[in-house]
């Protein structure tokens, strides 16, 4: 009488199933890496964002106390943002960012002026603002 011999080794479901373990054991942790890579670059734009909107606001209260001449609602300005080495972020220079600063001075009466600075970003459609309240000489 034939016998059969013992087969060894793996089928092809086997094989499968092997596969499909494999990818959700590689792919998970990818996902997660691809997820706080794209968390990491939004909170680092989120912070930017804050530091320029509070940058305008400040550029207005030292023009206002080392100005040549007082801060006006013609001060206002709205510009796409540059990076430079030298200066740093700046209105309308070279190699552009995704970052546009709008300022606006608007008279409150009795001597006071509200300053608003607004940073919006290309890749979001979130804006930070900040706000202050300067007196100035009447």
């Amino acid at each position: 009488m034939k016998t059969k011999k013992s087969q060894s080794g793996f089928t092809l479901i086997e094989a499968f199933v092997a596969i499909v373990v494999l990818m959700i054991v590689v792919l998970g942790p990818m996902t997660l890496l691809s997820r706080s890579l794209f968390d990491a670059r939004y909170i680092k734009d989120e912070i930017i964002a804050t530091y320029l909107a509070q940058e305008g606001v400040e550029l207005m209260i030292d023009k206002k106390n080392n100005g040549p001449g007082p801060v006006s609602p013609s001060d206002s300005y709205n510009c796409r943002l540059g990076l430079s080495a030298e200066t740093g972020y700046t209105c309308n220079i070279l190699p552009e960012t995704i970052f546009t600063r709008a300022v606006s001075i608007v008279p409150l009466g009795r001597g006071q002026m509200e300053i608003t600075s607004i940073v919006s970003r290309d890749n979001s459609g979130r804006s930070v603002v900040s706000r202050s309240i300067i007196f100035v000489s009447p």
